[in-house]
Parts: structure tokens; sequence; C-alpha cells
């Protein structure tokens, strides 16, 4: 009885595993566009020091465009081969840039079209695609749509609010510690402030609308005061000095005279 859906490659022959490999290099193709997807996967997985079988066996590739493609219309318009397997970790992963350079995934379009035909964004793990496609105002204003209708659906929102590594205490801790090395840096804060939507007269407007709209909602400030860090004394005590030494004068350290508006 098969319990995989991987094909040989270039045959309808169902795939036999020589599981004393250490991986293979697969092709997944949408049925209904034409459009790929080539990667790696090994047969092993290694956690805490512990050799357990991999989930190739329903394996669905990495990119999340493959997987919300399937997920959209269906497993059963996909076809799942096998190319080749490799005996080491060295090898699988030189095959897989190998085949995925031979293909052009990341030049290759579907014909006819301008659309990649290929579902790959980087090749060997490493190189991405041109810098220049993501400059493309198409490409970014698609990715901004993707965005924002993820964003809308609360369910969505929710579900990002749930990941467990937001409840790790250490992993927050740690990105706490790496916003406040940022953010200390002069450097780093004048090359935030100097992006260009920044400067977007439009982009601020919207920025401060949507804060204004927040901040107006009673339950929404309720909730933020009830947030833990606003009841620690030490958070409080940090926060007025940063605040008083955003007052100061950067060269002097003196007190900057505020413009106060009287009657």
């Amino acid at each position: 009885m098969v319990d995989h859906h991987w094909v040989q490659y270039g045959k309808e022959e169902v795939f036999v595993p020589n599981l004393d490999k250490f991986g293979f290099v697969y092709l997944i193709t949408n049925l209904q566009n034409g459009k790929g997807y080539i990667g790696c996967k090994q047969y092993l997985s290694y956690r805490k020091l512990k050799e357990t079988e991999s989930n190739w066996k329903r394996y669905m590739g990495s990119s999340k465009w493959l997987l919300k493609d399937i997920e959209k219309i269906g497993k059963e318009h996909f076809k799942f081969q096998i190319i080749a397997e490799y005996k080491n970790k060295r090898s699988l992963h030189y095959y897989e840039l190998y085949y995925q350079m031979k293909f052009n995934v990341l030049s290759s379009t579907l014909e006819g079209t301008d659309e990649p035909a290929y579902y790959n964004s980087r090749v060997g793990g490493k190189f991405y695609r041109p810098v220049e496609s993501y400059r493309d105002p198409e490409y970014r204003k698609k990715q901004s749509e993707n965005a924002k209708k993820q964003f809308s659906d609360p369910k969505a929102r929710k579900k990002l609010g749930e990941r467990e590594f937001y409840k790790d205490p250490e992993w927050r801790e740690k990105q706490s510690e790496n916003a406040k090395k940022q953010f200390s840096d002069p450097k780093a804060r004048k090359k935030l402030g100097e992006r260009e939507y920044y400067k977007d007269p439009e982009f601020r407007k919207k920025q401060s609308e949507r804060s204004k709209k927040y901040y107006s909602d009673p339950e929404a400030r309720k909730k933020l005061g009830e947030r833990e860090f606003y009841k620690d004394p030490e958070y409080r005590k940090k926060r007025s000095e940063i605040i008083k030494n955003m007052a100061r004068d950067p060269i002097t350290g003196q007190l900057k005279k505020q413009n106060v508006q009287t009657k």
C-alpha cells in the first residue's frame, strides 16, 4: 500500500524510496497553470540528538505561496515528483541548487505572461530574486494587497498573536533587547526616519488618523493601560527618563525650552 504522494520524475511510476540515502530533490507542479517548485527533503530529522523519520511522505514544499495554492485549489491539482535521491547532505543541497539553476527558477516565466514559472523566491536557500522585482510597483502593490487582506481577517490576526514564541519570556526579552540596541544607535534612528514613506504626506496623514481612531476608543485605551509593564514602577521610571532625554539638547544635554502658548 502506497502511503505517500510522490512519483518518479519523467514517469508515472510510484516512487519507491531508498531509505539508505540521505534525501531527495523534488519538483511540485501546479497542474492548472504549470507553475512549479523545486526543493529538497531529508528522510530523517535530527532534533535534540534524536534521529526520527521526517514528514517526507506528506511533505508539500516550504513555499508559503505554493502551500496557499494547494489549500485553495486542492492537493489533487498538483503533481509531486522525485527528481533524484542523494547519499549525503552536501550532495543533496548541491543538486537542489543545480536543478534550481538548470530550470532557471528565478527568471523563467509562464508562456505568454510575466508571471514567474516557479514558486521559488530563492535558490540554494541563500540567493534571492533580483532586487528589481521587489521594486516593481505592480509587485509591491500585489504584496500590499495580500498583506491587507490577511490582516483584515480577525481570525488571521488572532492566530498570529497566539503563536507560541510570542508567549515565550526569553524570546520577548531578546526582542526587547534587540529593539533597545537598535534605537539607542543614533545612525539607526536617523536611517529609520529617512525612509521614503515617512516623508510621504499621505502616509503620515493615514498614520495620524489611524492613531486618533485607535486612541479615541475607550476600550482600546483601557486595554492599553491594563498592560502589565505599565504597572511596573521600573518601566514607568525608564519611560519618564526616555521622554526627558528626548527633550534635551543632544550636544549640551540641557533641557530644551518648550514653546508654551498662553492665553
